[in-house]
């Protein structure tokens, strides 16, 4: 069985090889994600033990050994970039207002919430640059960009470059269409861009700009997309929502059935990336 399974690796890490140079985009990150089957994002960090976009929950995820983070991120009014979801402080911590209309110094102040309006944590609002430096040879960095400024793009990736992170990051994109014109402004970075239909991934992939596509349930070419995956194409999928509130009632017999469903999936984003990686590793020691 053990021989199997690294012949599967190896096979997995030759594809990934291949689309390294047919694509543009980090063969190093590639080479990583070969290395299992299915991989678990945690969305805005280990968010269900720590205030969400923290420091606190991205070590929780990294000691969980998930691999990718999920994180947030907005530029502050003097054009600090920092990790925070909402447009406003509001909900996640003990400030108010816009965060385009707050200064760095001004969310210093501020603590972040232990619970979305809940009580008051230790922790501070962090900034890209410190995430980059805590996420750097420990795990893989996904980065939604919720800035409505296009400008701080080309920060962000700045930033990126000078911590040495090109080929730590996933660059995530709502729009496709943006592959091209983000692509131009650091090719080293890998984008991940979203598909909303069967039609998107298409584009995506013969733009031969990345071969890591975020698509959703609603997609039901099965077929198609094992093959895609056999190919060496890296799909993503959430089970944030139903599917995660389904398993926190019933245990990780749903992500078993999730998977069944969608066995071309490799990378899963969740709330609950404890119960995900206790479920996988129950399937591998089998």
């Amino acid at each position: 069985m053990i021989h199997v399974l690294t012949a599967v690796r190896v096979l997995l890490l030759g594809s990934s090889i291949l689309f390294s140079v047919a694509y543009g985009q980090s063969e190093r990150l590639l080479t990583k994600l070969a290395h299992k089957e299915q991989h678990i994002a945690a969305h805005r960090g280990a968010h269900k033990q720590c205030p969400e976009n923290s420091i606190a929950s991205i070590v929780e995820a990294i000691e969980l050994g998930v691999s990718v983070v999920e994180i947030d991120i907005r530029s502050t009014k003097d054009g600090v970039l920092i990790l925070m979801h909402d447009g406003t402080v509001d909900r996640t911590t003990t400030g108010k207002g816009k965060v385009s209309n707050l200064s760095y110094a001004e969310i210093q102040d501020m603590y972040l919430r232990d619970t979305p309006a809940g009580a008051a944590s230790n922790d501070r609002v962090p900034t890209l640059k410190e995430v980059l430096r805590l996420c750097k040879g420990k795990i893989i960095l996904d980065i939604d960009f919720k800035e409505e400024d296009e400008k701080y793009v080309a920060k962000t990736f700045e930033l990126i470059a000078a911590e040495n992170m090109e080929d730590e990051v996933l660059f995530f994109l709502y729009d496709h269409r943006l592959i091209e014109k983000f692509y131009r402004l650091n090719p080293r970075i890998t984008l991940f861009p979203r598909a909303r239909s069967m039609k998107d991934l298409h584009e995506i992939l013969k733009s031969k700009r990345t071969s890591i596509v975020h698509i959703d349930e609603s997609f039901d070419n099965y077929n198609e997309l094992v093959k895609l995956k056999d190919q060496g194409v890296i799909l993503w999928m959430n089970s944030l929502g139903d599917t995660d509130e389904q398993a926190l009632r019933e245990g990780s017999a749903v992500y078993d059935m999730f998977l069944k469903k969608h066995p071309y999936v490799r990378i899963i984003q969740t709330d609950n990336p404890s119960l995900w990686k206790n479920m996988l590793s129950g399937m591998h020691r089998q």
